[in-house]
């Protein structure tokens, strides 16, 4: 038996075969594909090979998905001389099989499988098999492939057994044309579940024990049943049906059907696998005829054990009568179909043409100009494109444009889009942010889309020169505008939406927790920006048209302002909260008693501190005073001194207050006329200087 002597690589049977096309191949669908290696089928496998009888074996292969395996088989030798035999090869998912055998359940086949390569999908035709002298009807079938066809000599049936098992049975043949283009005595595909899957094979030997009968036995007989006459056109092509009955004793193998052609006719032929005894097989052969005429043809059936034959009577006709009898580009002449003339072929009307169309014995393909395109003109009955090199062609002629080149305009004009229109610049920004301040880089270029070079450019504060390629940079202004001219172009001015610099401050040297504190918002010109969103520890507000804010920080801390507005670029900034106002300078005068500056809260113990020398003062002032005056009258001859100390007593004390307390009350907390900083001072050099008066009236003595 022939063997396969090449591998594709992959599942091949029942359309399993792949292309480089990208085609989803489902199960054992019948698409036509073939196999480039590079698709996965990862549901079935397929086996193939030889069968031949000897020891008879069980095999076993596990199915992966996308293999194909090469598996010749060892059948069981009858023990007898068998007048006729045939051969299954069986294969199930168990090591036995429980009877009874039964038509498989697609259902249960595909819930096994699951996924779209399923059996439903595979096995789609429903055919009767013969096992073991049993029959079964409506069984689940499939033909895998041969030669890119579905191969009437590889069927293959899917069965359940007694326990639901699954059993496939596929036909064997001998040496019968395979998936790849060789020979192998069965094909067979099985599958699995998403995992490796083991099935059981061997080869069901079906014999009958008796002498086999010799080549000229009469009992083989086949039949042509009668063929009724048939009629066609010449030229035309026909499917003639036909039937071969098996009227002998055994099954007839390997029939070959075919007709005898007659010259000039064209005929096809066929191969039928077997017919079983009893059985009949329809039959379709092509038949192309000749000329017209009464043929007398013979169908055949032949093979190695008997030969028949079927006469019929074929009548072909004209192959026309009218035009409408041929097909498109043909007409009807003399009862033939005759392609149609070309342009320029004489003829005598019309219909000879391929144009419809006879001008005074010519084929032509117009009369006027009405029977031409859009663009083109009849000449001489041609229809010919309209010359046009600058314009549109309407209505069968050219409409010349107002220009095709520069050369067409004046010298301030260019030629686009076939019009003449004036030279124009454009200011294109090249790179550079729109940022007031910030340079962007620019090229200047004419409404054709060239490169401008030596335009000048420039804007209300600066200007420049393009260089070859019409670069230049600039700054943008807080008006955006930038300029451009160069001669023969008029001057171009393009607005960019620039966007202002943005800063953020607040009014005052700090910002005190608990206190409100004005913050405003100016632009880089240092005008005021109004209506901004300000965001501050999580709140938004706006500023008037001042472009100020009040806020209160609720406590000290280091505190991140920022503000957005449509057109701007406002810098974010960080505000120092203080708990209290920064510490005045108190002291602007030399210091005498408080050698280093105090903060405010301190005040109050400095003015305590000086009331205590301002009493120091009083005594020591007052006591000055009365020595002063009992020494100047003493010196004076005046008698009764005590007296007059006492008669002037209030008058000391009045003087003492007003010179020791007086400056302490101006620097009053709260009230203070002058700083309480300054008074300490007078009040410590008043004590300063009664010390000194003290002391050098006692360096005296």
């Amino acid at each position: 038996m022939g063997k396969m002597r090449a591998l594709l690589a992959a599942i091949v049977f029942v359309g399993l075969i792949f292309s480089a096309a990208n085609i989803t191949t489902e199960g054992g669908n019948v698409t036509q594909v073939y196999f480039n290696g590079t698709a996965n089928v990862s549901d079935w496998d397929g086996l193939y090979g030889e069968v031949i009888l000897g020891g008879g074996v069980v095999y076993t292969h596990t199915v992966t998905g996308n293999q194909v395996v090469e598996l010749d088989i060892v059948g069981q030798e009858p023990p007898c001389t068998y007048s006729s035999i045939e051969m299954y090869i069986i294969a199930a998912n168990s090591s036995s099989i429980a009877m009874p055998l039964a038509a498989g359940n697609l259902a249960q086949l595909d819930a096994f499988m699951g996924g779209e390569q399923n059996g439903s999908s595979t096995f789609t035709g429903l055919e009767t098999f013969s096992i073991n002298s049993s029959t079964y009807n409506n069984v689940p079938t499939t033909y895998t492939y041969a030669n890119g066809v579905p191969s009437a000599y590889f069927r293959e049936g899917y069965f359940n057994d007694g326990l639901g098992n699954l059993v496939f049975v596929a036909d064997v043949l001998d040496n019968r044309p395979n998936w790849n283009g060789s020979t192998s005595d069965y094909q067979i595909m099985l599958p699995n579940n998403g995992s490796g899957v083991q099935y059981w094979i061997w080869a069901n030997v079906d014999y009958v024990c008796g002498e086999p009968p010799e080549p000229d036995d009469d009992e083989h007989e086949l039949f042509i049943l009668p063929i009724p006459a048939e009629d066609m056109r010449a030229g035309e092509t026909i499917a003639l049906e036909f039937t071969i009955e098996n009227r002998g004793d055994y099954r007839e193998d390997d029939i070959e059907a075919y007709l005898d052609c007659p010259a000039g006719f064209s005929c096809s032929s066929a191969t039928l696998d077997k017919i079983g005894i009893g059985d009949e097989a329809t039959v379709f052969l092509n038949i192309t005829a000749g000329g017209p005429g009464s043929y007398m043809l013979a169908a055949h059936a032949r093979n190695f054990h008997d030969h028949t034959l079927r006469e019929f009577l074929l009548e072909v006709l004209p192959e026309c009568e009218e035009g409408g009898d041929c097909g498109e580009g043909e007409y009807c002449e003399g009862g033939a179909c005759i392609p149609k003339k070309e342009t320029g072929e004489e003829c005598g009307e019309g219909v000879e043409c391929l144009s419809g169309l006879c001008v005074e014995g010519i084929c032509a393909l117009c009369e006027e100009d009405g029977d031409c395109e859009e663009d083109e003109a009849c000449v001489g009955g041609t229809c010919e494109k309209v010359e046009c090199p600058c314009g549109v062609v309407q209505n069968h002629a050219c409409v010349a444009y107002e220009c095709c080149a520069d050369a067409d305009c004046a010298e301030n004009e260019f030629c686009i889009g076939n019009g003449c229109v004036d030279k124009e610049l454009e200011i294109v920004l090249k790179d550079g942010e729109k940022i007031v301040g910030e340079e962007g880089l620019f090229q200047i270029i004419n409404n054709r889309g060239g490169e401008v070079g030596g335009a000048d450019v420039f804007t209300d504060e600066e200007s420049t020169i393009a260089d070859s390629n019409g670069y230049a940079s600039l700054e943008f202004t807080p008006s955006g505008i930038i300029y451009a001219d160069a001669e023969g172009y008029g001057q171009v001015a393009k607005i960019f939406d620039v966007v202002l610099l943005g800063k953020i401050s607040i009014v005052g040297e700090v910002a005190v927790a608990g206190e409100e504190t004005l913050i405003v918002l100016l632009d880089s010109e240092g005008n005021p920006i109004p209506g901004a969103e300000v965001f501050v520890e999580g709140k938004t507000l706006v500023t008037d048209e001042g472009g100020r804010i009040s806020y209160v920080f609720a406590k000290p801390g280091e505190k991140q302002v920022s503000a957005s507005k449509p057109g701007y670029n406002i810098e974010a900034a960080v505000v120092g909260v203080v708990e209290d106002a920064l510490p005045e300078e108190v002291c602007r005068v030399p210091v005498v008693l408080n050698w280093v500056e105090l903060p405010e809260k301190e005040l109050p113990n400095l003015w305590l501190l000086s009331l205590i020398l301002a009493a120091i003062n009083f005594f020591l002032s007052r006591r000055r005073i009365s020595r002063d005056l009992a020494k100047n009258l003493v010196e004076g001859g005046f008698r009764d001194v005590k007296t007059e100390l006492r008669n002037r007593r209030m008058e000391h004390y009045l003087k003492g207050i007003g010179y020791s307390f007086f400056p302490v009350v101006l620097a009053l907390p709260g009230v203070a006329v002058l700083n309480i900083c300054f008074m300490s001072n007078v009040v410590a050099a008043q004590a300063l200087g009664e010390i000194a008066i003290i002391a050098g009236k006692l360096l005296k003595k």
